[in-house]
């Protein structure tokens, strides 16, 4: 993460959990080859499925409701979402996927205030409740900060099956939560 993210999203704690969830996420894959990245164990997902599907909830919640953005079309793809059979084919055009959903994502939350985490917005997807209610942007944040590090004990748990170190984590998530005096 640059120097001026950081003390940016050192001002919001929940941006800063979300930022660091995707660092530790990407840490615990960084030195995964792009076939292991493919590989399902007893069926589970595939790490560049877990990347894909995690990258869903921030191209359909941050990217296109809260930014009015197209949804991406790799990532937007219905086996990414929940229920997917956790099968990815091409790991390098998932990792740019990814990052293409990033990149304004990114952009969006680093340019949030306090104010703008009261945002809410309407809402039409498979949760009922926010249907109901809308779609609160810290909520959002914190939904997908939560998921992705749900995901990242996945990885981890994951890795050494395959024969990686297990590697620390979480790391800058717990740096996220330390909050400032």
């Amino acid at each position: 993460m640059q120097m001026e993210e950081s003390s940016m999203v050192h001002q919001l704690w929940e941006v800063g959990l979300l930022l660091r969830a995707w660092d530790d996420l990407d840490r615990a894959v960084e030195d995964v080859s792009d076939e292991d990245m493919l590989r399902q164990i007893d069926g589970g997902s595939a790490f560049a499925w877990t990347m894909a599907h995690v990258s869903n909830g921030i191209d359909s919640w941050l990217n296109r409701r809260f930014m009015g953005l197209e949804r991406h079309p790799l990532i937007a793809n219905s086996r990414f979402q929940l229920g997917g059979d956790g099968a990815a084919d091409n790991w390098p055009e998932i990792r740019a996927a990814v990052a293409a959903v990033r990149i304004p994502a990114r952009e969006f939350l680093l340019g949030c205030s306090a104010e703008d985490l009261e945002r809410t917005v309407a809402y039409d997807g498979a949760y009922a409740q926010f249907r109901e209610h809308g779609l609160n942007l810290r909520i959002a944040i914190l939904q997908n900060a939560i998921h992705h590090t749900f995901h990242l004990g996945e990885i981890v748990a994951k890795r050494e099956l395959l024969g990686y170190e297990p590697g620390i984590f979480p790391g800058s998530v717990l740096d996220a939560l330390r909050l400032p005096r």
